[in-house]
């Protein structure tokens, strides 16, 4: 009599820790569909800046370029060394967006790993 209540508290106990498990499965499958999400418009707004910053550099190379006149219009030497600051600003303040986005991607990652670690954990068999 002992034993059958023992086998089935031992039942009980099996079954309430599958359902926590499959509970816990289920978070951690949401938690880590969101942080695909969120990781993936990090991307976006990475290749966004990298083409800002391309698009800048072009100008900046347009502002050189500038510099040696093929016409009879002379530019003015203040509005191009204007234009060469206002373009290494621009680079600079993209840079350090990009590198901060970059941060937040790694960031994300590094929870994915854990989120996926635990997730392994709990659908190997024991």
């Amino acid at each position: 009599m002992r034993k059958s209540i023992w086998v089935l508290a031992l039942l009980a106990a099996g079954a309430a820790a599958a359902a926590e498990d499959k509970t816990e499965l289920q978070n951690l499958y949401a938690a880590l569909s969101s942080l695909n999400q969120e990781q993936q418009a990090i991307f976006q707004q990475f290749q966004m800046l990298q083409e800002l910053r391309r698009a800048n550099d072009r100008a900046y190379y347009a502002s050189q370029l500038r510099l040696a006149p093929t016409s009879a219009d002379v530019p003015n030497y203040s509005d191009i060394v204007q234009a060469q600051r206002d373009a290494a600003r621009r680079a600079e303040e993209l840079a350090q967006q990009t590198d901060a986005l970059y941060a937040q991607y790694n960031e994300i990652g590094a929870k994915k790993t854990m989120l996926q670690q635990r997730l392994l954990e709990l659908t190997l068999p024991r």
